[in-house]
């Protein structure tokens, strides 16, 4: 099941000394000022803050990082998992399901716009966008209130490529990915075409991408199923593309914007038949069969639209309005499990809404304080599609809004304290409606009014080394949903004392100097209707606490070589019975094992650069009855190395993924495969073995 003894003696040490000697959270994985350079978050407090300023941790992944990550790992979720820490393993598959962020759900923007769907989490947020139109991602750990409507793991906010320079720029780009096993059936193909540019006032920007995969293999040569964990949606055998456009207008203090992106994946396999052979025992990996089990073509489609306004000279200070609307079909994969063909379903979300923001100087209080505030607004229909057969899930309509204000003062020169309250009033309407276990819940409405709270600060103990530490709560209502479906509540309006606020504490210490950087930060949150799942995969909403330690940093030599890496280790317990006592571990698609990443980076000259990339997953054997908990997570390693050459106008990138041909089964996958309910002959699907890749990206 995991990666052989021989390399795993071999690779661990190597991602020990570069994460706990070195670190990493700079400008490759960004949370500090390293290499003389200030790296611009938006995503805390709504403001543009440098990162080493702030007062919560924030992860930055620029341009360049995630360029080179997707040279070998595309999906956005498998590049979080490794190079960000708190964020969990990857399930290497469509959906973001059982990676969470400091154990808990989190919210996904692009660019301040909601994907994440709040009523009914398809998890799907991560893949609403193609990796070749990001520009950023800030990570946001840890409970926020500056953001709401369903954050009570932290923020990803995904932001988009702008226009760099003046004139007009052309880039592109093109790639190949193979399997060693069947160069054929395995070769995929990605293309990207980027036009930018400004003239005067106006700036604009057109991004289109093309991907077509194939199917995926195993270290031994097996087939891996078109959706490797089953019934979320794979990553083989699909056509997607993406395009996104921008048009700024600058006139004098204020900018107006309009943004749009459309992204379309669709999913067609000859080998979308039933599944099954795996065995946790005999270390076998479930295939597929030819056939196709799926009445529509599963896939993901996804439209995003926003407008901007913004004006320097408000008030004294800035203000921005940004109205949004986001459209988000997602059409799941048919299986057929133990015998029984279980039915295809889609969910379908309409969100709209606005937000506005000032930040506003307050000279009368003091010449280094101002506030930031305004109000949100949020309206959230998802509808749940039968395809072929009841889902039992309901219609769910949620209407929120929320005015917030928060106050940041620079006592001196060295500290730095910000809080706030943000307010949410929100109504979710659901009709009447018949659940999953044939059970009629009479429809009616949810009203909530809930005050978070948030307080940070950072104080400087030399121009080298940072005090950090914070409090934040959050709160969400969208379990409630399945909740309603897995549970026969009499009514709706039961359900009002069920939604969850997450309370998160944090405190670290981050070190840097030009050439390298180290944070430390350990996080305790707390909720009072935290969400796991029983043995029966029904819904459970139960007091809980999450804990842990997080390590980050960098180092770079002056002969071009660059080490760094990250340390995640957290831990989860839940109370079982209602007795006050947290008697039980929560499930690993919640709590993942310790995590390592680490990278080296060598430049030895201005025509070349190469780069060792790995994670380690560590082992894990909660003490749990829960179904998601009674597995015993085994450890792995994966390497990845790439090698870019200055060719022509461009650059050429040659890539390997699971260098050393790893034999592994990703963590949730672990976490289903339990063999006493023969979940294993289905869900023990190991990870994709050694993969070439070859791209070339140019630009004039």
């Amino acid at each position: 099941m995991s990666v052989s003894r021989s390399a795993l003696l071999c690779a661990l040490p190597c991602l020990l000394l570069a994460t706990t000697a070195f670190g990493q959270e700079s400008t490759l994985f960004s949370d500090e000022v390293i290499m003389l350079e200030r790296l611009i978050v938006s995503g805390p407090n709504r403001t543009e803050t440098p990162v080493s300023e702030s007062t919560v941790s924030v992860t930055v992944i620029d341009d360049e990082t995630i360029a080179k990550q997707s040279s070998v790992n595309t999906p956005i979720g498998s590049i979080l998992a490794k190079t960000t820490p708190g964020f969990s393993q990857s399930a290497e598959n469509m959906t973001d399901y059982g990676q969470s962020l400091r154990g808990r759900n989190f919210l996904t923007l692009i660019d301040g716009v909601p994907q994440t769907n709040t009523l009914n989490n398809n998890f799907r947020g991560l893949n609403t966008i193609s990796s070749l139109a990001v520009g950023q991602i800030e990570v946001v750990r840890g409970a926020t209130a500056a953001y709401g409507f369903g954050a009570p793991g932290g923020l990803v906010n995904i932001i988009t490529k702008t226009p760099q320079d003046d004139g007009f720029n052309v880039e592109y780009g093109s790639g190949i990915k193979f399997s060693p096993t069947d160069i054929g059936d395995s070769m995929s193909y990605t293309g990207v075409v980027n036009l930018s540019g400004r003239d005067g006032d106006v700036d604009f920007l057109l991004n289109g991408s093309f991907e077509k995969t194939g199917s995926s293999f195993t270290a031994d040569g097996e087939r891996r199923p078109p959706d490797s964990f089953g019934s979320q949606g794979g990553l083989d055998d699909v056509t997607a593309y993406n395009i996104l456009g921008k048009l700024g207008y600058q006139m004098g203090s204020s900018r107006f914007e309009v943004m749009i992106n459309r992204y379309d994946n669709a999913q067609k396999s000859i080998w979308a038949g039933p599944v099954g052979g795996g065995s946790v025992e005999d270390n076998t990996s479930a295939v597929p069969s030819l056939g196709n089990l799926n009445t529509l073509t599963p896939g993901v489609d996804n439209l995003t639209i926003s407008g901007k306004y913004s004006n320097e000279e408000v008030l004294g200070g800035s203000m921005n309005l940004q109205v949004f609307y986001n459209q988000n079909t997602t059409t799941f994969t048919r299986t057929e499990f133990l015998g029984f063909q279980y039915p295809q379903y889609e969910t379908a979300s309409d969100k709209y809404g606005a937000r506005l923001t000032f930040d506003t100087p307050l000279p009368v209080l003091g010449p280094d304080m101002n506030v930031v505030w305004g109000v949100d607004y949020l309206h959230d229909k998802t509808v749940v599609n039968d395809i072929d057969g009841p889902s039992g899930t309901p219609d769910a309509t949620l209407s929120g809004i929320a005015p917030f204000a928060q106050l940041e003062i620079d006592l001196n020169d060295t500290t730095r304290v910000t809080g706030g309250v943000r307010y949410e009033a929100m109504e979710l309407e659901i009709p009447t409606f018949v659940n999953a276990n044939g059970f009629t819940v009479q429809g009616g409405t949810v009203d909530v009014a809930e005050p978070l709270f948030n307080v940070s600060a950072s104080h400087d103990l030399t121009e080298f080394a940072t005090l950090f530490a914070g409090f934040s709560q959050g709160y969400q209502l969208g379990n409630l949903v399945r909740y309603a479906t897995d549970n026969d509540v009499p009514s709706v309006a039961s359900l009002a004392a069920n939604g969850q606020k997450t309370n998160s504490y944090e405190a670290g210490v981050r070190f840097h100097r030009d050439n390298w950087n180290i944070t430390t930060t350990g996080f305790y949150s707390t909720s009072d209707n935290g969400v796991s799942y029983s043995a029966d995969l029904d819904l459970v909403l139960a007091p809980e606490t999450v804990y842990g330690i997080e390590v980050a940093g960098e180092y770079a030599f002056e002969n071009g070589l660059t080490l760094g890496g990250t340390l995640t280790w957290l831990e989860g317990r839940y109370d079982t019975d209602g007795d006050g006592q947290n008697d039980s571990d929560l499930p690993s698609d919640r709590i993942a094992p310790a995590k390592i990443t680490a990278y080296a980076e060598y430049a030895p000259n201005d025509w070349s650069v190469y780069r060792l990339m790995g994670l380690f997953s560590g082992y894990r054997d909660p003490d749990s009855s829960e179904f998601l908990g009674l597995q015993t997570i085994e450890p792995y390693v994966v390497l990845d190395a790439a090698a870019d050459f200055k060719v022509g106008n461009g650059t050429l990138t040659l890539g390997v993924e699971n260098l050393l041909n790893a034999d592994y089964v990703p963590v949730v996958q672990q976490a289903y495969s339990v063999p006493a309910y023969g979940y294993d002959d289905y869900y023990n699907v190991k990870g994709p073995g050694r993969t070439f890749s070859i791209s070339y990206k140019g630009k004039f």
